[in-house]
């Protein structure tokens, strides 16, 4: 089979008379796109939270960025205790709440 270059196809596609397409299926293809477009789902909540996280950007760059600070946080938590200098529970951590006993800050 003989095949074609990529400029000689063009030129045939540009010689091809363009197919008129009735006004009556083009409304309906646009209103089908905005219903479709309008329907709440999954998908477009977490579009919309991703681009209110970060706008314009695709939807694996905000998962990433979440991803890695929740991995250095509990690489923090996990593996960087705080040490109490005055001996206190030896269980305290990162996220150990402070022991507010009324004696002022």
């Amino acid at each position: 089979m003989d095949e074609m270059r990529d400029d000689e196809l063009d030129i045939l596609l540009a010689r091809a008379p363009v197919p008129a397409v009735p006004a009556a299926l083009w409304r309906r293809v646009l209103a089908d796109y905005d219903r479709a477009a309008g329907r709440p789902g999954l998908t477009r909540l977490l579009r919309l939270g991703a681009d209110l996280l970060w706008p314009g950007a695709p939807a694996w760059q905000p998962v990433c960025a979440l991803a890695l600070a929740l991995v250095i946080g509990f690489g923090a938590a996990a593996f960087a205790p705080l040490d109490l200098a005055d001996g206190g529970e030896a269980s305290a951590g990162l996220f150990a709440a402070p022991d507010l006993d009324g004696q002022g800050l």
